[in-house]
């Protein structure tokens, strides 16, 4: 249960309550039920310690008609028995799994308790949803001292708890930094997983060496994310990263392959067109779709590594151009038009015909006649796909 009320706040409305049933009694009128009213909302609001409202009410009405008689013991005895069963009812209630909200981006307004310490100590509740808000309550306010408590609730048995403490310690920024490289080393592959997402979303440098090691964890989740985590840290993380790519094992070059076409730049996307003749199709694949990745900066390099005479480089080139699509129209276009090595000619033609953009047509069509046979068949390759992927809007039909 959440509310914005102020603790104090219900404790003064059950002490107006029972305050109200000592008047009613003084003046001789019932005041029975206004104490229940008062045993109802203790054990909504501190189910827990609802059984302490039970007994100072029992209490009270002993002290108010003493002595008391048989009767009176069984009324005191009766309010205490409520309060502990009330309690017990709304305590279950609130620990039903569909009563917890677990899942990030959830709504629902949270009220943090200020004292960061007493947070800290309901890391360990037994109550997971207690778990869950006390870390992210921790994250918000950018506590340090909460580190260590939140990476062992790394391990926590409720997936949506782990999160919640990863997404904490990612706003806990570099001091988080230690305890999740560690993390990157766990047996539990979730636990792997959401600390390399933490790592990034802090992208300190410091967590370098730890993240490309784990470039080569056996699982493929891990190895994205911790890939993703090092194109977070960005230029830092280059050096790093063309290196695996060009002396690590098969996991570790096609992580590095991932970040790096994320990082974009001349010296990455050097450094990707190189990966199209890797000896691993995977790699070859993945570094084929970095480059699209890197987008239109990338096009300059691409379009000249269409002369390259290994076929698989220029294949993986055609294919990364007709990923970054139409920002790439002109710069083919061009070479189609002016380009002195056949290959290049070919490749730009192919990459236009990935790409489907009918500004091409004409310049595919003026290549039909070009003294290279395989510009021409590539140009009427292009040509074929435009038609086909513009058939809806209208495509020309004499551009077969």
């Amino acid at each position: 249960m959440r509310f914005t009320r102020p603790a104090w706040g219900r404790l003064a409305v059950i002490a107006l309550i029972i305050g109200l049933s000592v008047l009613f009694f003084a003046t001789g009128a019932a005041y029975t039920d206004l104490l229940y009213l008062a045993l109802i909302l203790a054990a909504f609001w501190y189910p827990g310690r609802a059984v302490y409202a039970g007994v100072l009410v029992a209490a009270l009405q002993v002290a108010l008609e003493y002595p008391p008689g048989p009767e009176t013991l069984v009324r005191a005895a009766f309010f205490i028995a409520i309060a502990y069963l009330l309690g017990h009812l709304f305590g279950a209630a609130g620990g039903r799994p569909e009563a917890r909200h677990l899942r990030i981006g959830e709504p629902g307004p949270v009220v943090c308790d200020p004292d960061t310490r007493r947070l800290i100590t309901r890391l360990s509740s037994r109550n997971p949803e207690t778990r869950y808000q006390a870390a992210g309550c921790l994250g918000d306010a950018r506590e340090p001292a909460a580190v260590g408590p939140l990476a062992d609730l790394l391990d926590d048995p409720e997936s949506g708890v782990r999160w919640k403490a990863a997404e904490a310690l990612g706003k806990l920024g570099s001091p988080a930094v230690g305890p999740l490289t560690e993390s990157l080393k766990n047996e539990n592959v979730d636990v792997r997983w959401m600390a390399a997402v933490a790592l990034g979303d802090i992208a300190d440098p410091a967590a370098i060496p730890a993240l490309v090691a784990a470039l080569n964890d056996e699982d493929t989740y891990v190895r994205s994310r911790v890939a993703l985590a090092l194109a977070a840290i960005g230029k830092p993380a280059e050096a790093a990263l063309i290196a695996g790519l060009l002396t690590g094992n098969e996991r570790v070059r096609w992580g590095s392959a991932l970040a790096l076409g994320r990082i974009g730049g001349a010296e990455a996307v050097e450094a990707l067109i190189g990966a199209l003749h890797d000896p691993d199709e995977d790699v070859r694949r993945r570094a084929a779709s970095a480059l699209g990745d890197a987008g239109e900066a990338a096009v300059p390099a691409l379009v000249a590594a269409l002369k390259a005479d290994d076929r698989d480089i220029r294949q993986g080139v055609t294919a990364a151009l007709g990923q970054i699509g139409k920002p790439a129209v002109s710069a083919l276009v061009m070479a189609l038009r002016t380009g002195d090595d056949p290959h290049v000619r070919a490749g730009a033609a192919l990459a236009l015909g990935k790409i489907g953009d009918p500004a091409a047509v004409d310049a595919l069509i003026e290549a039909l006649g070009d003294s290279k046979e395989e510009v021409g068949r590539a140009a009427r390759e292009a040509l074929g796909g435009i038609r086909r992927h513009n058939l809806g809007e209208g495509a020309p039909e004499q551009h077969d």
